[in-house]
C-alpha cells in the first residue's frame, strides 16, 4: 500500500490531506493526545512517534511550557495567540498563584469554541476567548506574556511577520514577554541548516508526506539570524534562543522594553 493510501486510512492523515495543515485540535492531538493512543495505523504510529517534524513539535511545546512557568507571578495576563485549545497555557502549574487571567486569540470559531471545553476540564478560572485577527489585534499595553507559535511558519514575507511581531509588541505592557519560534531550514535548502540528530531516512519519508503528497502550506522557513531581525525590527530585545534536540524548532524569548 502506498503512502497517500495509508494517510486515508486514519482520521489525522485524512485531515491532514484535505487541509494542508493543522487546526487546534489536531495541532493538540500530535502534541499531546494522539502519543497516548494504542492501536494506531503504521503510518499514524510513524507520524506521531517518529516523523522528525512532529517529534520537533513536541519539544517546541515543552520549551514554551518551561518558559512560560518561569515567568508566571500573582496578578498578570498570559494571552496565547493562536489559542488552539490553549493547551500552552491550561498545562502550567499556577499552584499558589493569583489573579491569573489567560487569553485565547484565535481567528478560528471552531478551536475557540475547543479550547473554551477544554478551559473546564482543566477546571481554570479567568478565561478568555477572543476571535480577533492576530494581524490586527487593536490591542495596547493588555498582556505580561504573549505566546504565539504556528502564525510565521505560514508566511515567507518578512514584512508581514514583522508587522505580527509589531502587534505583539504593541499588545504587550513595558517589560512584557513574547515567546514564540520559527522553523530552521533543512540542509537540503541551506548549508547552514542547524538540523541535527535526526535519521536521514525519516527526513526523506517526511517529506514526501508532507510536501510531496499533502503540499503542506507551513514551510516558511528561517534562519535564527533572520528570526532575530525580525523581531528585533518589531522593537523587541532578544533575550534568548532556545533549541530542541533535533534543532528544527527553536523558541525565541524576547522581551518589550519600552513603550
Amino acid at each position: 500500500m502506498n503512502l497517500l493510501d495509508q494517510l486515508y486510512e486514519f482520521e489525522f492523515g485524512r485531515f491532514l490531506l484535505i487541509n494542508k495543515g493543522l487546526n487546534g485540535y489536531w495541532t493538540s492531538y500530535a502534541i499531546l493526545h494522539g502519543i497516548k493512543k494504542e492501536n494506531l495505523k503504521p503510518l499514524e504510529n510513524w507520524l506521531l512517534h517518529r516523523a522528525p517534524a512532529v517529534k520537533a513539535t513536541r519539544e517546541r511545546f515543552q520549551i514554551f511550557n518551561t518558559q512560560l512557568q518561569k515567568y508566571l507571578r500573582n496578578d498578570i495576563k498570559i494571552a496565547s495567540i493562536p489559542c488552539g485549545l490553549i493547551d500552552d497555557l491550561y498545562t502550567l502549574d499556577y499552584t499558589n498563584l493569583k489573579n491569573i487571567n489567560l487569553i485565547g486569540i484565535d481567528i478560528d470559531q471552531e478551536s475557540l469554541d475547543l479550547s473554551n471545553k477544554n478551559s473546564k476540564e482543566y477546571d481554570l478560572q479567568n478565561v478568555k476567548h477572543l476571535k480577533k485577527d492576530a494581524w490586527d489585534l487593536g490591542v495596547k499595553e493588555e498582556y505580561d506574556i504573549i505566546a504565539s507559535n504556528g502564525l510565521n511558519i505560514y508566511e515567507s514575507d518578512d514584512n508581514k511577520v514583522i508587522n505580527l511581531y509589531k502587534e505583539f509588541y504593541k499588545a504587550l505592557k513595558t517589560e512584557g514577554i513574547l515567546i514564540t519560534s520559527f522553523l530552521t531550514p533543512p540542509p537540503g535548502i541551506s548549508k547552514e541548516s542547524t538540523w541535527r540528530n535526526y535519521d536521514p531516512e525519516d527526513a526523506i519519508k517526511q517529506k514526501v508526506i508532507f510536501s510531496d503528497i499533502i503540499g503542506v502550506t507551513w514551510q516558511a522557513f528561517q534562519s535564527e539570524e533572520q528570526a532575530r531581525k525580525q523581531i528585533e525590527n518589531a522593537g523587541f530585545f532578544v533575550l534568548e534562543v532556545i533549541y530542541d534536540s533535533q534543532g528544527m524548532f527553536p523558541a525565541i524569548i524576547a522581551k518589550k522594553l519600552y513603550s
